[in-house]
């Protein structure tokens, strides 16, 4: 009787058994979204998308052109974007909250160092949240923060695909996250997984967008064309993805996958970024894909009241002038084709130069050469800082001719940074003085020296691939210039160090050949620099951070001058000699930046790596 008993109380714990798995792979295999649009012009009015599944429709940003051959909509990289905006009576889409797939047919006309086709995320390096499909400078890319992982601190996991962005392809992408692992699909194939986000995801409180990539700081945009996106409650199977990219329900999908290369429509090649401000006056540059004139609007407040604008052409550089010193302004550019296309770019900031005793701070870091991921990532930390401006030492780019490099590897990885903070460059040896840093870099004559002044500091910036004699050419400008400054702090900068206990560049010091420390080229100006107390020589060059002690008459003394090595913006890492140097206070083999902090009679120094860890301190007073 109790075997009995027992035999069918088993059974029905199986038939449960059964029941509940087969509810789960049913739920599992479920290919109805729980919100799907697409972007057919017939589906839009009033600005919003209506929803071809689910309750929510998407309110749709800037003047994205409508494609009706692909049912599509192109994003031009500036306004356009699609945004849930849910009423508060209503309630928005969820997350599984541990199972969700992220879908989208999509076109890239070019990569960004972040961007996004359909998520809502909170991208902060001490507390990520929520989940992006989208992609980077050359691949798709998937991420999301768990409850799971790392005690739930919200770090967040990226995987990429293998295969690279093709641009003027249509590309069907889906992301899925069962609650253990993250997946990432191209075109049915799975090309990327991961096990270290587990459990429930992280809500982000940030917008839901489809075609962009927004969190409370951020603001990337798309240059491509959308054709649908798509989010369920459910990670979809291996066998419902391939069914959705093969048929769909209108064999639409299909059908893109298949159509040639088209050509993009008009973009930014470079967006809008700052260059050389002062007290009273900035100069905005960009560049478009195609002839256009250019405005810049631009106010201390929105609406924006003033503007300037710029002649017919594909490259920009506008003067604004009649500012208010260390004054905030919001600004926005739109370049309008010989079609008649707009191009809007998204409303971006810039401030003045400080007055005489204020306080200001401002970042360093110089050779990004070709490392467009570690680049972008130390341009993420430097913003972070809100600096007034940044320098660049040097070696902005890996090969000054190749017009590809300044678009891929300098320009979009830094376009956040850029555009909200002026960046002052001085050339290294890698632009090779080709003709396009001068077209991107619009400085004062003849621009491969100049000087700034901002609050209590003057910046004297000199080209140390030319020759260098005292009292002649550029060195004869710094002394008048050194001479005639009344500015409480100094600043040099240029590519080539003076001093450098780099391990091989002027000696093998591993295979038995003593260092020179810096070449005599270099070394000779220091006396200029110890005539005239400058405060600070900046270099890059050296793939490294290198900080010395005061130095004057190659002695360490507490009068002298400090040379700072700032060379870990993304050029390949290089090491010190195996014994000490006499002149190193503090070294580090990482990428990284430094933000100097100068208020009144005090300056300090701080480095960080590319993770945002501070590595080393030093301040002076004065």
């Amino acid at each position: 009787m109790l075997s009995r008993f027992i035999a069918g109380a088993l059974a029905l714990l199986v038939m449960v058994a059964l029941v509940i798995a087969t509810r789960a792979t049913l739920v599992a295999d479920s290919t109805t979204p729980q919100a799907q649009w697409k972007f057919d012009s017939k589906q839009f009015a009033n600005n919003k998308l209506a929803p071809t599944e689910g309750t929510w429709a998407l309110t749709i940003q800037g003047q994205p052109k409508w494609d009706p051959q692909t049912k599509s909509a192109h994003f031009s990289g500036g306004m356009d974007q699609a945004v849930l905006l849910v009423p508060k009576d209503q309630s928005a889409p969820s997350f599984g909250p541990e199972a969700v797939s992220l879908e989208a047919w999509a076109r890239l006309d070019c990569g960004s160092r972040k961007g996004g086709l359909i998520g809502q995320i909170d991208d902060n390096r001490y507390g990520g949240q929520g989940l992006s499909l989208g992609y980077d400078e050359d691949r798709f890319r998937f991420g999301l923060a768990s409850e799971g992982a790392r005690k739930g601190d919200g770090i967040l996991t990226w995987i990429r695909s293998r295969s690279p962005i093709k641009p003027g392809i249509w590309t069907h992408l889906v992301a899925t996250y069962d609650g253990t692992t993250m997946r990432l699909y191209v075109n049915g194939t799975l090309e990327a997984q991961s096990t270290q986000q587990q459990g429930n995801i992280i809500n982000a409180s940030a917008p839901f967008v489809v075609g962009g990539y927004i969190d409370d700081d951020e603001r990337v945009p798309m240059v491509g064309a959308l054709h649908a996106a798509a989010l369920f409650n459910t990670a979809l199977t291996p066998e419902a993805i391939i069914t959705r990219y093969q048929e769909g329900k209108d064999q639409e999908g299909k059908a893109l996958a298949f159509l040639p290369i088209v050509a993009a429509a008009p973009y930014f090649l470079v967006s809008p970024y700052l260059q050389y401000p002062t007290t009273d006056s900035i100069r905005i540059g960009f560049e478009t894909s195609e002839e256009s004139t250019g405005l810049v609007e631009y106010s201390e407040n929105s609406p924006l009241a003033d503007k300037v604008e710029t002649p017919i052409g594909t490259m920009h550089h506008a003067t604004i002038t009649g500012l208010k010193p260390s004054t905030s302004y919001f600004y926005k550019v739109t370049a309008t084709t010989k079609a008649g296309d707009k191009i809007v770019g998204p409303l971006l900031s810039f401030k003045t130069a400080a007055l005489p005793g204020e306080s200001f701070n401002f970042a360093v870091f110089g050779d990004s050469q070709r490392n467009r991921r570690l680049t972008g990532q130390v341009a993420t930390r430097a913003y972070e800082n809100r600096p007034s401006f940044v320098l660049h030492l040097g070696d902005v780019v890996d090969d000054g001719s190749d017009k590809s490099q300044w678009l891929n590897d300098l320009f979009r990885p830094c376009q956040e940074l850029f555009g909200r903070v002026a960046m002052m460059p001085t050339i290294g040896n890698h632009e090779r003085d080709h003709p396009f840093y001068y077209q991107y870099f619009n400085l004062p004559e003849p621009e491969f020296h100049y000087k700034f002044t901002w609050a209590d500091a003057d910046f004297f910036a000199i080209d140390s691939n030319k020759p260098l004699e005292l009292g002649k050419g550029q060195l004869a400008w710094l002394e008048k210039e050194l001479a005639a400054s009344k500015a409480k702090w100094k600043f040099c900068f240029h590519h080539h160090p003076c001093y450098s206990s780099d391990s091989d560049d002027y000696g093998d010091t591993f295979n038995g050949k003593q260092s020179t420390f810096g070449t005599d080229k270099m070394q000779k100006i220091t006396s200029l620099y110890e005539k005239y107390k400058v405060d600070f020589v900046l270099n890059g060059h050296i793939h490294a951070y290198e900080r010395t002690f005061p130095i004057k008459n190659n002695k360490v003394d507490n009068d002298g001058v400090v040379y700072l090595t700032s060379g870990g913006f993304g050029g390949g890492l290089e090491n010190f000699t195996p014994t000490p140097a006499y002149f190193k206070a503090a070294n580090r083999v990482d990428y990284h930046m430094v933000l100097f902090t100068i208020t009144n009679n005090s300056l300090q120094l701080r480095a960080y790596d590319k993770d945002g860890q501070l590595f080393d301190t030093w301040t002076k007073s004065k």
